[in-house]
């Protein structure tokens, strides 16, 4: 059995060393919700590092260097390169996830791993955006926190389009239905505060409409304090 096995394992190697590149295959996996690879960006790479590939052996490729070198894409979480019996290069790419979206000079994108993404010219993300006094110790002491929170529920992520934040760290929020703002206030307690504006929009709202106060404010502890139009 392992004479037939070495002997086996041989027949592929040897069938794998003539194989002769014939086509360039690229699959990026979640194509469907973002569109910031496309599969002309990566031939181009592919293409620019190999300019002789086709009709060499898939040998010629050294897929460790080729992914290293797609990965440099900003927008690029992982690339896996691989060849068939057919004679294609497989290459597939994975896109990193935005999840908000910073107005802060020409902007930029942070991603789930809490990593900054520029801004791409050929697609936009639909994701949170985040406005005002925006630096990168607020980014990582409090505000990706509480970016993670709204966007990891699905209630929220639906409803809440913007943050502002002031110059005194306090947090307004912007959402979709109703034409109020929402003074969060500081970054203290904010997973209570959400909870305090979850009851509001579920029981309070049902009764006065979404569209009767101005302002909301969470400032305070155990009370939800409402400011109604003029």
């Amino acid at each position: 059995m392992l004479g037939y096995l070495l002997v086996s394992f041989s027949f592929v190697g040897e069938k794998r060393d003539a194989i002769i590149l014939s086509d360039i295959k690229v699959k990026v996996k979640d194509s469907i919700d973002s569109g910031f690879v496309s599969n002309k960006d990566v031939e181009k790479i592919v293409k620019k590092q190999y300019p002789d590939w086709e009709g060499n052996s898939v040998y010629a490729i050294n897929k460790e260097v080729l992914e290293d070198k797609i990965n440099q894409v900003p927008y690029v979480k992982k690339s896996e390169i691989y060849s068939s019996l057919s004679g294609n290069l497989i290459v597939e790419i994975h896109q990193r996830n935005p999840i908000v979206r910073i107005l802060q000079g020409r902007g930029y994108y942070i991603d789930e791993e809490g990593k900054k993404m520029p801004l791409s010219p050929k697609f936009t993300s639909r994701v949170l955006v985040v406005s005002g006094a925006v630096n990168e110790q607020l980014i990582k002491e409090e505000l990706f926190d509480l970016v993670k929170f709204i966007t990891n529920d699905e209630f929220w992520k639906s409803q809440i389009t913007q943050v502002h934040v002031t110059r005194g760290k306090e947090y307004i929020l912007v959402p979709r239905v109703g034409a109020h703002k929402i003074e969060l206030g500081s970054i203290e307690n904010y997973q209570k505060k959400f909870e305090k504006l979850y009851a509001l929009y579920t029981d309070g709202f049902t009764k006065t409409g979404w569209n009767r106060y101005k302002r909301i404010n969470l400032k305070y502890e155990n009370q939800v304090v409402c400011t109604k139009k003029n």
